[in-house]
């Protein structure tokens, strides 16, 4: 199955590992061929291009099935560098015979599994929507790239993402939405990033080039499961309490804490200041590799320069690289703000 891929295609990923209406092994998965597009394949058969209708640039990835007694049903991500990237979904008797792209909602991250809608923040939280309610899965620290789940148990997440200010620091986390059992996946030792698992079989996207995202599926030879606490179930809303500034790291004061002739700007927090940069590193990593994430990296950018308003050198050095990302597409020195943000504390 994945020789037939991989002599067609030089990158490869976000599998979603099936049994197809007969029984046989069915492959979703995105491939790269000037964007990502989605594409399947039957057994050990040759890749076969899903038709989504999506003009020529449309990045496709993120595939999930399943199959009812009316046939087949396929949710995925799809979008543009100049459209906004959606959650869309296609039904139809077989996969040669489905309906056009519906879309769902706006999203980067999630999936639809009969009535169960998931959608995943950009940082941190996992908003699930189904017949049990609704619930939040938080994941402190995190960027979320992808959100799937076990086509052989269905309550099961598979949350994929790294960790902010870790570059190149993936993981993979099985959330079992029924016992809120959770574990860190590896195979081999390597994090199985993007996974899918099928009964004792999992493929899982690898890092083979110099991009983030220059990737190939692989069969893991072993799956390995770490037992964490990592994800945090929230049921219902944030409170309001969720929202304040806290004295530990200046970002937080409770409210009786707070001294009335204090101004209602940002404290500044050289943590926080590192905390945003190190997010913004991350984000335009993924802009060069065509993800659209322009718009969050101004903001961390922009986020870092209030929280440095104490640090006068600091905080000009940032505002001065944001500038001249948004006017000229200039890349911040990064080395130069480090050593200014050690030179502040």
């Amino acid at each position: 199955m994945l020789t037939q891929i991989h002599n067609r295609f030089q990158y490869s990923h976000m599998p979603f590992l099936m049994r197809d209406a007969e029984g046989r092994k069915l492959l979703f998965y995105c491939v790269y061929d000037s964007c990502w597009r989605l594409h399947y394949t039957v057994e050990d058969g040759e890749p076969v291009r899903l038709e989504t209708g999506f003009p020529p640039g449309t990045t496709e990835c993120s595939p999930t099935a399943w199959i009812d007694e009316s046939g087949y049903h396929i949710s995925f991500i799809a979008g543009t560098v100049d459209t906004t990237y959606r959650l869309y979904r296609m039904d139809g008797s077989d996969l040669q015979n489905l309906s056009q792209p519906v879309s769902i909602r706006v999203a980067k991250t999630g999936f639809v599994y009969k009535d169960r809608l998931v959608v995943g923040e950009f940082q941190d939280v996992v908003h699930v929507h189904d017949t049990d309610g609704d619930r939040k899965i938080e994941i402190p620290g995190a960027f979320l790239y992808r959100i799937s789940y076990r086509s052989d148990e269905a309550e099961k997440l598979l949350i994929s993402g790294d960790w902010i200010g870790e570059t190149g620091d993936v993981f993979c986390i099985e959330y079992d939405l029924q016992t809120d059992n959770q574990r860190f996946l590896e195979c081999g030792g390597v994090p199985a990033y993007k996974c899918s698992i099928l009964g004792d079989e999992i493929l899982f996207a690898q890092r083979t080039g110099k991009h983030f995202e220059d990737r190939r599926i692989k069969r893991g030879k072993s799956l390995d499961g770490v037992k964490c606490r990592t994800a945090r179930r929230i049921e219902g809303s944030l409170t309001k309490q969720a929202f304040q500034r806290t004295k530990s790291c200046g970002c937080r004061l409770n409210s009786h804490e707070k001294k009335e002739s204090e101004p209602s700007v940002r404290p500044s927090c050289l943590e926080c200041v590192e905390k945003h940069l190190g997010a913004a590193a991350v984000i335009l990593s993924e802009i060069h590799n065509c993800y659209e994430y322009r718009l969050r990296f101004v903001g961390h950018l922009h986020e870092a320069e209030e929280e440095s308003q104490d640090f006068l050198p600091l905080h000009e050095m940032i505002r001065d690289a944001r500038k001249a990302y948004q006017r000229e597409n200039i890349v911040p020195d990064w080395e130069s703000l480090a050593r200014e943000v050690e030179h502040a504390r």
